[in-house]
């Protein structure tokens, strides 16, 4: 790998701007590739994406693209694609990117269809390419804004984890390594299930209570989703596991948590979804994580009921009640 190696970031939403922010400010070599054609004439007209992460300036090194051939010389690929997009964006890549190009994954998500982590969709399409993940408690815009926080990097050699660290890290984002792509995953993928829930709790005005109830539990669900995959603890009670469900289910600045508050004051799903300029991760992963717990043979109480409020039209109300009034059991 070059001193200098070429970098670029697939996707340029709020996250995957602010990822070329942290990179380009560096005085790295960064090229950033847009799906939009607005967004890349906004990015080279005014150094802002208007779109997706208004306000924020760019740094005039950073170079922007539509053009998936122009990721061919790429040393590592930064992959922020919504999950669900993962594989339809990254399989006319196929002829393009080296096989020696380190792919890190920033999406938070399941795929539906077939219940795999991203990790084995990226490695179905690319599986001669480096793989690491990067997950933690970042909110796009408090990176952009050059806010502290930390966040994982997993890959299943600690080495490539560190040399993607190298190359991230600053004076304010501090990353920290680990071999658990499985653990980190699953974490971060979970989460935004249970922030539609915490938005649903804090909308319907159910009180604070409920809310840390709900997020100790949805630990519950993780732990179990995790273990039965192969997760280690430490990935779970971490930076992109505990991290980041709090932050996601206790913040309107998270698009989950926003969805659930949404739905609690009477908006339907689909005009929700619609009007968003980003993608709710969580309201995809609950069908994952529904199909994958009769899958696995687990009990997610909080994940179906979140399914059945999302895509059954239960009344909350009746939904939370159901919840409550389960058998009691031994605490897990």
């Amino acid at each position: 790998m070059r001193n200098n190696p070429a970098i670029g970031i697939l996707g340029a939403g709020a996250w995957g701007t602010a990822i070329a922010k942290l990179l380009s400010d560096k005085n790295l070599n960064v090229l950033l590739w847009a799906k939009e054609v607005q967004v890349k004439k906004n990015i080279e007209k005014t150094r802002v994406n208007k779109t997706f992460l208004d306000k924020i300036k760019l740094n005039n090194s950073l170079k922007v693209t539509n053009s998936l051939e122009d990721l061919s010389k790429l040393d590592v690929l930064f992959i922020v694609v919504p999950t669900q997009y993962i594989q339809a964006t990254l399989k006319p890549l196929k002829k393009v990117i080296k096989k020696n190009c380190i792919l890190v994954n920033c999406a938070k998500g399941i795929d539906i269809k077939s219940t795999s982590l991203i990790s084995e969709v990226i490695n179905k399409i690319l599986p001669s390419n480096k793989l690491a993940i990067m997950s933690g408690p970042n909110f796009a815009l408090e990176i952009a804004l050059g806010k502290p926080t930390a966040s994982l990097i997993a890959a299943q050699k600690i080495s490539d984890a560190k040399f993607i660290a190298n190359l991230i890290s600053s004076k304010t984002f501090r990353p920290y390594l680990s071999n658990d792509i499985i653990g980190a995953q699953i974490c971060g993928a979970m989460k935004n299930i249970y922030a539609i829930g915490c938005g649903i709790i804090v909308g319907k005005n159910f009180g604070e209570n409920a809310v840390a109830s709900v997020i100790s539990r949805s630990f519950s669900e993780i732990k179990s989703v995790g273990k039965k995959l192969g997760a280690q603890s430490e990935t779970l009670s971490g930076l992109s596991g505990l991290g980041d469900l709090f932050l996601t289910c206790s913040s309107k600045k998270s698009r989950n948590f926003s969805l659930g508050f949404d739905l609690a004051k009477g908006k339907k799903l689909d005009n929700i979804l619609r009007s968003k300029k980003t993608v709710a991760e969580g309201a995809y992963t609950v069908k994952a994580i529904k199909k994958l717990g009769i899958k696995l043979q687990l009990s997610l109480p909080l994940n179906d009921a979140i399914h059945k409020i999302l895509y059954q039209d239960k009344d909350i109300n009746k939904t939370i009640s159901e919840l409550l009034n389960r058998p009691i059991i031994k605490e897990n």
